[in-house]
């Protein structure tokens, strides 16, 4: 219904990215392409493409892990 849902809350005291990683436990692949994601495009050194790029390079990581039955 598009209301309040408690998995979009951000923890308590979580004043950067690495304490939501941490909270939702993510593994070091979802990790990776959510700081990606979360930065993309403000970087100098780093262009947009370069992080599409990074997000599919753990994107297929992650898919293989699943895939070999690893997590």
């Amino acid at each position: 219904n598009g209301g309040n849902t408690d998995y979009y809350k951000l923890p308590e005291g979580a004043t950067e990215l690495q304490d939501i990683i941490e909270h939702k436990k993510m593994h070091w692949n979802i990790a990776n392409m959510f700081k990606a994601l979360y930065r993309m495009g403000q970087q100098d050194h780093s262009s947009i493409e370069r992080d599409l790029n990074k997000i599919e390079y753990f994107l297929k990581r992650h898919k293989e892990l699943l895939r070999k039955d690893m997590l």
